[in-house]
């Protein structure tokens, strides 16, 4: 996200420059109009045409700056809003339709799996997923391949290009992104295809998939936590009020 930021401060300081060049480039052919015209002489149409060419090549040229900017700043308000609304609750069902509408609507993910790693027995278990129902079992064990390397060793896997569509295999993923608390990975996304009318990941994909891999993390790690203290003191209380319940 810093990435973002910073690229988009230099095109705005670059397209400020530019502006200021351009309105000083009309000011100089105005002026130049005006003298002609003051001292009753006739312009060179070719040296006037080859300047509105430039004119014309300058403008076109501060459009697509603008254009660029303006896509640079919606991703950085995506990549703001996405972060804020993983953080915004302590439900982890919550915190997972979350992550599933930006991997829809953010990134163009159709089919994808998001794993809980349980390191004890070497297994991915299955927390949630998107058109893959038929695709993953409850666990899948991992041996090798993409998976292992990213829930074993944190490694980010994005295949470029990308394979023919057909049908899935739930152990090639197209996309793996492990989701790390400092050095612990402690679930894995695995993207097995996009929505037909994308057909390569985006340099936009790759700040998401980084800010996914700890927001995301901490988010998913926070919210189970909870859910889980919640639910033992739930029990303890039932506990006690068991033992303290008065006699019949």
């Amino acid at each position: 996200m810093r990435g973002q930021f910073e690229n988009a401060c230099a095109f705005t300081e670059e397209l400020l420059k530019e502006n200021e060049g351009l309105k000083a480039r009309v000011a100089e052919l105005m002026l130049r109009g005006a003298h002609g015209e003051a001292s009753g002489s006739e312009a060179d149409p070719g040296a006037l045409e080859q300047r509105i060419l430039e004119l014309e090549e300058m403008n076109r040229s501060f459009s697509a700056r603008c254009q660029e900017i303006e896509s640079q700043h919606n991703q950085l308000a995506n990549l703001y809003v996405a972060s804020y609304q993983l953080h915004a609750t302590l439900s982890f069902q919550e915190v997972i339709d979350t992550l599933k509408e930006i991997l829809i609507n953010l990134v163009g993910a159709e089919i994808f799996a998001l794993f809980w790693v349980d390191e004890r027995q070497g297994t991915l278990k299955t927390e949630a997923c998107e058109g893959a129902d038929q695709l993953v079992q409850s666990e899948v064990r991992y041996k090798g391949g993409v998976l292992a390397g990213a829930a074993q060793r944190g490694e980010s896997y994005y295949a470029d290009p990308l394979p023919p569509r057909g049908q899935p295999d739930a152990a090639r993923p197209i996309a793996c992104i492990p989701l790390r608390i400092g050095e612990r990975v402690i679930g894995v996304i695995a993207i097995y295809r996009l929505l037909e009318q994308k057909n390569r990941f985006t340099p936009g994909d790759f700040e998401l998939f980084t800010l996914l891999a700890g927001h995301a993390a901490t988010a998913l790690f926070a919210s189970k936590l909870f859910e889980q203290s919640t639910q033992k003191l739930s029990n303890l209380q039932g506990f006690v009020n068991m033992l303290t319940a008065p006699s019949g």
